[in-house]
């Protein structure tokens, strides 16, 4: 028999959204294909991140989607994302640190808006340093170029999503499993800032009142011994990042689309028999939700639907 298909595993990336102290949230739009969807499905799984996790718990939910080895900060993602085996890697992420008296905050990076010919240009300057750290760097996109080097085998990182949300130290910015590791880091952090601060696409970005690419962000270090394909039946919805969605309205335009489409295309799925994930991510929280299953737990689900101004308050 041919092995039964991946389930439809649908991420909502930014569910809920990141609340200043006391602010309510924003006004839900009708949602009419997910309110039906919920009224179909039960939470089995929570993931909790603390304050100072190394990454986000949509990251994390999307690990094990995806079936992706590592403890949180040493999953292999540049690896997996690559198809890159055997190799140790990581992703080097252009990127604007805001420098203040004694910490780091890291820019959005959607505000950089970074060109192709600009991120070429910054890479074919760093590359000699890099290399003669034993560092081979390859561009992919322009905001994320590929680093193979030992110095990846066994180094923790955060993700950029998880470090935009906290101001950072710069002994948090040089961790690493070994102090000569941490040295190196901070050696080649330093002298990254130098050279960047020098270059001309840099002087063309600030005389645009743009804003400058004065450091690289080190994130999905790891190594890969075998073939790691990507689950075919997952799917991210990232149409409510606070980038895309600068207003209220926006955002409710957001969540309209996405339960027109991709929350319509999940409950056909259900309807048709398959099994199915649906998993809300917001800054603290994942919530996984399947079909309700055994009796007691189907009339309960009819009769007490879950709605997700409840669900988010958990996120």
């Amino acid at each position: 028999m041919p092995p039964a298909p991946e389930p439809f595993h649908l991420l909502i990336a930014d569910a809920a959204p990141l609340l200043a102290d006391g602010a309510a949230p924003p006004p839900l739009p009708a949602l009419p294909q997910l309110d039906a969807l919920l009224k179909r499905l039960r939470v089995t799984e929570t993931i909790a991140c603390d304050d100072d996790a190394p990454d986000t718990p949509l990251e994390r939910a999307l690990a094990r989607a995806h079936g992706l080895p590592g403890a949180p900060g040493q999953v292999p993602w540049a690896a997996f994302e690559t198809g890159t085996v055997g190799t140790p890697c990581a992703w080097l992420r252009p990127c604007h640190w805001q420098l203040g008296m004694d910490h780091i905050t890291l820019l959005d990076p959607a505000l950089l808006d970074l060109s192709e010919a600009e991120s070429r240009a910054l890479l074919a300057a760093v590359q000699p340093l890099l290399q003669e750290d034993g560092i081979a760097l390859r561009y992919v996109r322009p905001d994320a170029w590929l680093a193979e080097g030992e110095l990846f085998r066994s180094l923790a990182t955060s993700s950029m999503a998880r470090a935009a949300q906290q101001p950072l130290t710069r002994d948090a910015l040089a961790a690493a499993p070994t102090p000569a590791q941490g040295a190196h880091l901070r050696r080649l952090q330093n002298e990254l800032q130098m050279l960047l601060y020098t270059q001309p696409v840099n002087d063309a970005r600030e005389q645009a009142k743009r804003w400058p690419v004065n450091a690289l962000w080190i994130e999905g270090a790891g190594l890969l011994d075998t073939p790691t394909p990507q689950n075919p039946g997952v799917r991210v919805e990232s149409r409510l990042a606070p980038a895309a969605t600068p207003d209220l309205a926006a955002w409710q335009a957001a969540w309209q689309a996405i339960d027109a489409d991709s929350v319509a295309q999940l409950g056909r799925q259900l309807a048709s028999g398959a099994d199915v994930r649906l998993t809300l991510c917001g800054p603290r929280r994942a919530l996984t939700l399947r079909p309700a299953t055994g009796l007691g737990a189907r009339v309960s689900s009819l009769f007490s639907p879950l709605r997700l101004s409840d669900l988010r308050n958990q996120l």
